[in-house]
């Protein structure tokens, strides 16, 4: 039998899905891509209300299970096994269930990630899971994959760039809101300790003036997020204008397998003035030549190089951790939603050869993608060692 706070928090969370559908039911009609959902909220809240007891994430908040959607180009959900040294014995989540639509992927995934099993519906693996991690390498799927665990009222990782248009990630912030599903999607150096020691440095010798940061590995889609969230968590949002030059590569053969000589790909980033100042300019860089995650500060008052140390991952977990656990969401929606645009507007610069307005930018104004990308990954995983 439910103890009676378990009974008032899932009477809540009826109240609440009551109340969102309604609210929705015209957006809803209005959607296109629903067809992969069906009904699955409709079903998951039909399901508990004949079994007579709370979702499993409100049952069993010391074994949080998380179900993994696609292969992308991490191995988050693999650490959850093998955690960093101050966190051994305190992990209270595990990789439950994988899916993926290529075929021996999930099987694989697995295997080398000790999932628990492997489900062939990625609807029936969000009703299982407790927690959804979306890393699957087309992100142009990212809300679909995404949605039924929002509607469900779960916490939901999306892996880097968040999603395809600015439509899609308008939406998927709409769904958390609604459902009150905790959302995450970030690079992991927005929860390094420099970006702490940035915010100082800012308050302190500022306000600073341009900075210049760099990812040393090149890939569009992939890597620019690395340095626009960088700086943004470091010195907080606002950005007006993206302007891009240089190599375009959205080819992970090239610039990994046949380590191309590619030349750098760079994204002037423009803010918007605050308190009268002049706006801060930032040259973010990204290339497959030597050099470390950095942000090099120019304030009105000194000069200062920041530089991410070597266990970039260890940061990253812990923060996966306690969104899954804690249901803690780390980073604003208005940061995802600006990070996830100013990359958009850099893509519409490629394209146009101008500097683009973030506010200029509509619905269908996307990030670009390249069937290499995930297609490469999954025969990468694939191919037989060596």
């Amino acid at each position: 039998m439910l103890e009676l706070s378990t009974v008032w928090r899932f009477e809540r969370l009826i109240i609440r899905y009551i109340t969102a559908e309604k609210r929705y039911r015209k957006d809803d009609e209005m959607e296109n891509r629903r067809t992969f959902i069906g009904k699955a909220a409709l079903t998951g809240i039909a399901g508990i209300m004949a079994t007579k007891t709370a979702p499993s994430f409100a049952q069993s908040m010391g074994s949080i299970k998380v179900g993994q959607l696609g292969l992308g180009s991490h191995n988050f959900l693999g650490r959850l096994l093998s955690p960093p040294d101050d966190m051994k014995d305190k992990v209270k989540c595990r990789p439950y269930a994988v899916w993926d639509d290529a075929p021996g992927v999930a099987e694989k995934l697995k295997q080398t990630q000790r999932f628990e099993k492997v489900i062939s519906d990625p609807v029936q693996l969000a009703k299982e899971s407790d927690a959804v991690h979306v890393e699957h390498a087309d992100y142009r799927r990212a809300l679909e994959l995404a949605r039924p665990a929002l509607e469900m009222g779960k916490p939901v990782f999306i892996n880097r760039p968040f999603t395809s248009t600015i439509t899609d990630a308008e939406e998927t912030v709409r769904l958390a809101r609604a459902y009150n599903a905790p959302l995450m999607s970030a690079s992991s150096l927005e929860f390094q300790p420099e970006v702490t020691e940035m915010q100082v440095f800012a308050r302190e010798k500022g306000p600073v003036r341009a900075y210049e940061a760099y990812c040393p590995e090149q890939h569009f889609t992939w890597m620019f997020p690395h340095v626009f969230n960088y700086a943004h968590a470091a010195f907080g949002g606002g950005i007006e204008s993206a302007y891009f030059t240089g190599t375009y590569n959205m080819d992970l053969g090239k610039w990994i397998d046949e380590n191309k000589p590619f030349g750098t790909s760079l994204c002037i980033l423009t803010w918007k003035s605050r308190d009268g100042q002049p706006p801060m300019v930032g040259m973010n860089h990204i290339g497959n030549y030597p050099g470390s995650f950095h942000i090099n500060a120019y304030a009105v008052g000194e000069n200062r190089t920041f530089t991410a140390g070597p266990k970039l991952f260890d940061y990253m977990f812990r923060t996966l951790h306690d969104f899954y656990v804690e249901r803690k969401i780390p980073r604003p929606y208005e940061a995802i939603l600006e990070q996830h645009r100013a990359l958009s507007a850099a893509n519409v610069s490629r394209l146009t050869g101008s500097a683009v307005s973030l506010d200029s930018l509509g619905g269908d104004d996307a990030v670009p993608y390249s069937e290499d990308i995930r297609w490469w990954v999954v025969r990468n995983f694939l191919k037989a060692p060596k």
